[in-house]
């Protein structure tokens, strides 16, 4: 069964309800629909009648090729998402740097090599970054629609 987050007037996250629940609180006029980044949420017009929130967390299965997310409590599954992990960012980084050894051969004027570009030995690699703040900026959303 899928569930609708919830949010009151005052922005906060309140526990997600049933789909049937939000559509007869969209009818009523109790409740406004909006969409958040493809998933559908209502926004309360009136006060919660109970603001008891359960503890909700997301569980994270990384993969090579897909990443899974869910975000559950001990009683339901709230959400269950399947997504493409990031690919190719080291094919991008490999085609820039061969681009930029391109602009260094020509006559005009441009920008020479710095040499504090790899100062840092401690560095993270350009796509174990680009996965991990990916991850980081999915859990920031799924923490703004549940609470």
């Amino acid at each position: 069964m899928n569930f609708v987050p919830v949010k009151s007037k005052d922005g906060e996250r309140l526990m997600p309800t049933t789909p049937t629940r939000a559509g007869m609180m969209i009818k009523c006029g109790d409740a406004t629909p909006y969409w958040d980044h493809g998933v559908f949420c209502v926004r309360l017009n009136r006060e919660p009648s109970k603001r008891f929130k359960q503890e909700i967390v997301v569980g994270v299965d990384p993969g090579s090729k897909k990443e899974g997310w869910t975000v559950k409590s001990e009683s339901h599954t709230y959400l269950n998402i399947q997504a493409d992990a990031h690919n190719g960012v080291g094919k991008k980084v490999e085609k820039r740097s061969i681009l930029r050894r391109g602009r260094r051969s020509r006559k005009c004027p441009n920008r020479k090599q710095r040499t504090n570009r790899m100062a840092n030995k401690a560095r993270i690699p350009a796509g174990t970054r680009a996965r991990w703040d990916w991850k980081l900026r999915i859990l920031d959303w799924l923490s703004k629609l549940y609470p």
